[in-house]
């Protein structure tokens, strides 16, 4: 394996945060990395008041970025377009970019050395290194599980910024609540099958909780069928919606209770309290942003596996109980809850 670039020292140069000119982002690919480095471009918008913000971001990201109201411009793209098809894309914007920030290697940081950007910031690891002008480094010690917020954070904390503020984890102002609360259930991953909690406990529990709440039954866009299976047995039909259409839905509802996936993230950034099943991940790593959410996770020796299908008997999964969930409901949504 070739030995990592190391990391350069930053250039003396302007600070950032004296400068205004154009800075392009780079979102992650994934929903939910998407929405942990929110907050980060919020610090970046504070060190930069005078620049014009634009991130490039797939189809998928694209809604959650156009809400964000540190960020100027969102140019989307495909999730398959290559470098130099993004790079004819921020051509044909015609915008001088002068800054760029990349988190992860992705076709758009590849564009962003493409097309010429004076000054590339990132982190230096594996193969964006190459693209990089200014390499970030941050040192961290060893540790317990910190939450991947912190990865960005830490970045901008690195160029200025003082991270750690309230204002960076706000959500949108919310729609006025309709007379009866929807709660939306939400029983697919695009985590894949190991994420998702047993479909006849989400019918057992959606039974449960019918008579309080219309009851919205939310498909995951890249695995339907769990939803499609489970508005069956209740006799509903699902929502199926996406994108901006789902972001808006979803700050209508009192609260969401899912698999772990995207779906709690995009509650979480528009405030609306999830209860969340977690079994492969890691809740102290990638649970929603926010103190207004609930995670139900049964910890058992294979616990952290990351795997996308359970190679044993789905324990973790099986160990949460319907009478937990409901518990935890009742806890979370308050006296709503009969």
């Amino acid at each position: 394996m070739p030995e990592m670039p190391k990391a350069a020292p930053l250039p003396d140069r302007p600070p950032l945060h004296l400068k205004g000119g154009y800075l392009a982002i780079a979102s992650p690919d994934s929903i939910s990395e998407a929405g942990f480095s929110i907050p980060a471009v919020r610090g970046i918008r504070d060190i930069r008041p005078n620049s014009t913000i634009v991130v490039v971001a797939n189809h998928e990201t694209a809604p959650l970025w156009r809400k964000v109201d540190a960020v100027n411009l969102v140019i989307e793209h495909s999730p398959s377009d290559s470098a130099r098809k993004i790079g004819k894309l921020l051509k044909a914007a015609d915008i001088p970019f002068d800054s760029s920030i990349a988190w992860e290697d992705c076709s758009a940081a590849q564009a962003f050395a493409k097309i010429g950007i004076k000054d590339r910031l990132g982190y230096p690891a594996g193969k964006l290194a190459r693209f990089l002008t200014d390499p970030v480094k941050v040192e961290r010690e060893a540790g317990p599980i910190e939450h991947r917020v912190k990865h960005y954070l830490l970045f901008v904390e690195k160029l200025g910024a003082e991270p750690f503020q309230a204002a960076y984890f706000t959500h949108p102002s919310r729609p006025p609540a309709p007379e009866k609360p929807i709660l939306a259930i939400s029983p697919g991953s695009d985590y894949g099958p190991a994420a998702e909690w047993l479909l006849d406990r989400f019918q057992a529990l959606a039974e449960e909780l019918s008579g309080t709440f219309d009851l919205a039954i939310v498909p995951h866009p890249d695995r339907p069928g769990p939803a499609s299976a489970l508005a069956k047995s209740l006799g509903k039909q699902i929502t199926s919606i996406e994108g901006a259409e789902l972001i808006d839905f979803l700050a209508t509802c009192h609260g969401l209770i899912a698999s772990d996936g995207s779906i709690p993230h995009l509650a979480s950034f528009v405030g609306t309290p999830s209860l969340v099943f977690f079994g492969p991940n890691e809740p102290e790593w990638r649970r929603p942003l926010g103190k207004i959410h609930r995670v139900i996770r049964e910890h058992v020796p294979c616990s952290g596996c990351l795997l996308n299908k359970c190679p044993l008997d789905h324990r973790c999964m099986k160990e949460i109980t319907v009478g937990q969930a409901l518990a935890e409901a009742r806890s979370l949504f308050g006296e709503v809850v009969s």
